[in-house]
């Protein structure tokens, strides 16, 4: 019995030795394909590419006479859809050029995230209260002022900086290739 032990043994050993000499010595021509069958991982995985946004701004706006001051906490990230990169694998350098950036800016939904300072009327014995629409109105124009101001502060530019470092080094390391990224746009594409 110990016998078929040890030569069960000895014919899993050489198995595996024979299986990694296989591979070891195995033709270049497999790498291709392992390099493309990478290159499509990599769609996945980098969509982490981001930046996290995460800002107190004031709410200043009013409606007819009735004016309001807040302070609100808007949340966010950049982030690309790497679906949308386009590669080429045809040389021995991979090019990748970067997409579109999606900015995602909206209120934060934690306690205390948005609070009302001040609101009045200019009128005399005028009601300060403003409804819940009125008051949704101000917010959204401060969140499309706050979409542009991400761009002006150069947070569009560092999340698109670091998403061509990332990109870069992750496609280097995981295909041992060449890997140039390039950005058409450092400055994004701000909305209008």
């Amino acid at each position: 019995m110990k016998t078929l032990y040890k030569l069960s043994a000895l014919l899993i050993v050489l198995a595996v030795c024979g299986v990694a000499a296989y591979f070891y010595f195995a033709p270049g021509k497999s790498r291709l394909t392992l390099h493309d069958a990478t290159v499509k991982e990599v769609r996945d995985m980098a969509r982490l590419c981001t930046v996290e946004i995460y800002e107190e701004v004031p709410v200043r706006g009013h409606v007819g006479d009735r004016h309001l001051i807040a302070r609100e906490v808007l949340v966010g990230n950049i982030s690309f859809d790497i679906d949308n990169l386009t590669f080429d694998t045809s040389a021995d350098t991979i090019r990748v050029s970067l997409p579109r950036e999606i900015v995602e800016v909206r209120e934060s939904t934690e306690p205390g995230s948005y609070t009302v300072i001040d609101n009045w009327n200019d009128k005399f014995m005028g009601s300060s209260v403003i409804t819940v629409e009125e008051e949704n109105k101000m917010k959204q124009l401060t969140l499309e002022s706050f979409i542009r101001a991400v761009y002006r502060k150069g947070y569009v530019r560092r999340a698109r900086a670091e998403a061509v470092a990332n990109l870069t080094a992750m496609l280097g390391s995981l295909t041992g290739k060449p890997v140039i990224v390039t950005d058409p746009t450092p400055e994004g594409y701000p909305a209008k």
